[in-house]
């Protein structure tokens, strides 16, 4: 089954938001593969289109926040109620979880670390 049929009961604007979230997740596992050192700078993994807001982080911190399929990385104001739960925060970035099970659907089958 395809993120796009995992998350089909979601309204329209709320699956725009999780794809959006899902690839800046892609973007900052990119990043984190070829950075190399102990810190890189991260983009904003948060659902607002045109969002490219960043912050550096070290590769374990961002480690931490890839702890789960369902956990993504947005800098403060950045979290959308309606689609995201505040886990956790720190001065320079929230964790957030996605809520709905759609949601949590579509980020479960794109992440490539989820067995």
């Amino acid at each position: 089954m395809g993120a796009e049929r995992a998350d089909a009961g979601e309204p329209q604007w709320k699956q725009r938001i999780t794809h959006t979230e899902i690839n800046g997740r892609r973007v900052n596992e990119a990043i984190e593969r070829g950075d190399g050192g102990s810190t890189a700078v991260f983009v904003c993994e948060c659902g607002h289109l045109g969002c490219n807001s960043t912050v550096e982080l070290g590769i374990a911190e961002y480690e931490e926040v890839r702890t789960d399929f369902n956990r993504f990385l947005v800098l403060p104001g950045h979290e959308i109620p309606e689609v995201d739960k505040v886990i956790e925060r720190h001065p320079q970035h929230l964790v957030v979880a996605k809520r709905g099970t759609g949601a949590q659907e579509a980020a479960r089958e794109t992440d490539k670390r989820t067995p």
